[in-house]
């Protein structure tokens, strides 16, 4: 069965989104060929020039290591969580990012490069070590296509495979458990300022949200999935404040979101920290997804 969105809102920056580093330029002009002319008198000698200005040195480049999955921090998703819950990436051609909570609600957003091309929402059961789809939709253009026949196996903390049907074609999972699980987090560690272009969520230390998607006033809240917990899994809940705008008031908007490490531009080691989300009405009317930088 297909049935079609009203909206499919919001527009992931960059699956790939490159972290902001310093760098330099150069002068790549070309030298021109001068052409033979005849002998040129002497000239005065030349006065000695002033030594050049030094030049600014490049500015640091800042972020922090990625948290090892074979040394995760106490707490976090790696140690404390049941195998599947947890954020798990594609790479490649398709990117993917994808959740899966402690009780088994499955969704992830999917690109072709930097462009977004699909969504998928469901649930899964588990039972090391297979898995299999309960029930579910993917979004192609716009359109939802119920998704059935979903099976496969897993290795807890390390790899997801299988396939489903969805408008008549067999879907693919190849993913694998991303090292943002092996990161303790607290509620405040996701306070702050984060932002992408048109989208702006401020997040208060307990969690209170406010802001704006793609110009649509929200409020709600972004908090620990598991309540006290250091597992790197949120729940973005929120409404809209206008009744005019996409993203209306009355209408509540949920799904599933995490700190995700991106790599800074420059460096083979540092990583900066993104929030990803996945949310979608309850009647799947609109869905909006999104990864916003700290500001």
């Amino acid at each position: 069965m297909k049935t079609k969105s009203t909206l499919l809102v919001s527009m992931l920056g960059s699956l790939a989104l490159a972290a902001c580093g310093g760098g330099g330029g150069g002068d790549n002009s070309t030298p021109t060929a001068q052409s033979a002319s005849a002998p040129a008198t002497a000239s005065a000698p030349a006065t000695a020039s002033a030594p050049a200005a030094a030049s600014a040195p490049a500015p640091a480049l800042t972020g922090e290591p990625l948290p090892s999955l074979s040394a995760p921090q106490t707490g976090s998703t790696a140690l404390a969580g049941n195998g599947s819950e947890g954020m798990w990436t594609q790479s490649g051609t398709s990117n993917m990012t994808a959740f899966v909570d402690p009780v088994g609600n499955l969704s992830y957003v999917s690109g072709l490069f930097t462009v977004v091309t699909s969504t998928f929402f469901g649930t899964i059961s588990t039972a090391l070590p297979n898995w299999a789809l309960t029930t579910g939709f993917e979004t192609f253009g716009g359109i939802r296509f119920t998704a059935t026949a979903g099976t496969g196996t897993y290795t807890a903390n390390q790899t997801l495979t299988g396939s489903y049907l969805a408008n008549g074609s067999t879907v693919n999972l190849t993913l694998k458990y991303d090292p943002a699980n092996a990161l303790a987090v607290t509620q405040s560690s996701v306070a702050g300022t984060w932002a992408q272009t048109s989208t702006t969520l401020t997040v208060d230390n307990a969690g209170g949200v406010t802001g704006a998607i793609l110009g649509c006033g929200v409020a709600g809240t972004l908090a620990l999935t598991t309540p006290g917990s250091n597992k790197n899994l949120y729940t973005l809940t929120l409404s809209g404040t206008t009744s005019t705008c996409s993203l209306r008031s009355g209408v509540t908007y949920s799904g599933s979101a995490a700190i995700k490490f991106l790599p800074v531009s420059g460096s083979t080691t540092l990583y900066q920290r993104t929030i990803v989300y996945l949310i979608k009405a309850a009647d799947n009317s609109e869905i909006a997804y999104g990864q916003l930088s700290k500001q």
